[in-house]
C-alpha cells in the first residue's frame, strides 16, 4: 500500500514536474516573442527618426541652395551631391536627391483640346509624340500613345480621333476606367491603353508627374543619358548628337538663362523660331525627390518630395498616391 502510495506521489510529481516545464518553455516563447516585437517596434521607431532626421537636413539643404543661388539650379550645387551619407552613431543613412524637373511632366499634356489645340498644347504633344519616336515606336502608334494619354488626362469622355475612352478600357480584360484627371504617380501610365513594359520601361527616365500643368524642362540638371529629351523639346530642330554636346559642355555652374544656352545651340537651324521652345524651359527649379535608405536595412527606405516656394520655403508635399 505504502508503494502504490508513493508511485502515485511520484507520478503526480512528474506530471506537475512536466506541467511546469511545458508552462515555463510557453511562457519563455511569449517571452521571446514579445521582446522580439518590443524590438523590431523600437528600430521602426529610431529608423522613422532617422528618416525624419534625414528629411530635415534636405530641406535645409535645399533652402540654403535657393539663397545661395536663387535664379539657377544647377548639378554644381551641394543638393546634388550624389549618394550623401550622414554616420548616425553605428547607423549611416544614405540620401539620394534628384531635380523633378530634369523631366518632361506628363500631365502638361492635359491641356490638350483636339478640337480647339492652341500651339502651346500642339507643341507639347509633338515633344511627346518625338520623344517615343526617338525611342523607336513607329510614327502611328507613337500618335495613339500620345492620344490615350491625353484622354486619360483630360476631364470629358469623348475620345480623340486615334485617342481611348471609358468603351476602350471597358472592352479590356480585366476592365476599368480612365482617371479623367491629372496623374498623381508615374506608374499610373502603365494604365494607359498601349502602354506596355517595354515602353513604359523605354519612357520612365524622361518622365515625371507634377502637380501642375506646365511644362519647365531645367536643361541645368539634365543627365547625359537624358539627351533625347533635349533633342525631342526642339521638335526635330536639334539632332540627337547636338543635344548630347550641349550637355556633355554645359558650364560647370549650369547656364545663367535659357537665352545663353540658346546663344549655345549651335546652326541657325537648330535656333527655335516660337516661343512654345522657349517657355519649356528653365534653369530653376522647385521640385525635387529624396530616397532615403539605411545601410544593411533592406527595407529600411523613404522618398519625400520638396517643393521650393516662391517665398523661399520649403515644404514636403504628399502626393495623393504613390511616391
Amino acid at each position: 500500500m505504502m508503494k502504490q502510495q508513493r508511485g502515485v506521489a511520484l507520478l503526480v510529481v512528474l506530471l506537475l514536474l512536466a506541467a511546469m516545464t511545458l508552462l515555463a518553455s510557453q511562457m519563455m516563447g511569449r517571452y521571446r516573442q514579445m521582446w522580439q516585437r518590443s524590438h523590431t517596434l523600437l528600430q521602426q521607431v529610431q529608423l522613422r527618426e532617422l528618416m525624419l532626421g534625414g528629411e530635415a537636413f534636405v530641406a535645409r539643404v535645399l533652402y540654403q541652395d535657393l539663397l545661395d543661388s536663387p535664379h539657377v539650379t544647377s548639378l554644381a550645387q551641394y543638393w546634388a551631391t550624389q549618394r550623401n551619407v550622414w554616420p548616425i552613431n553605428e547607423v549611416a543613412l544614405q540620401a539620394e536627391i534628384r531635380d523633378e524637373q530634369a523631366c518632361f511632366n506628363l500631365n502638361s499634356l492635359q491641356n490638350h483640346d483636339e478640337r480647339q489645340p492652341d500651339t502651346l498644347s500642339r507643341y507639347r504633344e509633338s515633344v511627346f509624340i518625338a520623344l517615343l519616336q526617338g525611342l523607336e515606336v513607329e510614327d502611328l502608334r507613337a500618335r495613339q500613345l500620345a492620344a490615350n494619354l491625353e484622354d486619360w488626362l483630360d476631364s470629358n469622355r469623348d475620345p480623340q480621333l486615334l485617342g481611348a475612352e471609358d468603351n476602350e478600357y471597358m472592352a479590356l480584360n480585366p476592365p476599368y476606367l480612365p482617371a479623367n484627371q491629372p496623374m498623381q504617380d508615374l506608374s499610373e501610365l502603365r494604365a494607359v491603353k498601349g502602354v506596355d513594359a517595354r515602353v513604359y520601361q523605354a519612357l520612365r527616365p524622361y518622365l515625371c508627374v507634377l502637380p501642375e500643368r506646365d511644362l519647365a524642362v531645367n536643361i541645368n540638371t539634365l543627365q547625359d543619358s537624358q539627351a533625347l529629351l533635349l533633342s525631342a523639346l526642339f521638335t526635330g530642330s536639334l539632332s540627337l548628337q547636338a543635344a548630347e554636346d550641349l550637355i556633355k559642355h554645359r558650364p560647370a555652374e549650369g547656364w545663367t538663362s535659357v537665352e545663353a544656352f540658346l546663344a549655345q545651340v549651335a546652326g541657325e537651324n537648330e535656333r527655335p523660331d516660337s516661343t512654345e521652345i522657349t517657355r519649356s524651359l528653365t534653369v530653376k527649379s522647385d521640385y525635387f525627390v529624396a530616397t532615403f535608405s539605411v545601410e544593411n536595412q533592406a527595407h529600411a527606405r523613404m522618398t519625400r518630395h520638396f517643393y521650393r516656394t516662391s517665398d523661399r520655403k520649403v515644404i514636403v508635399r504628399h502626393p495623393k498616391a504613390g511616391g
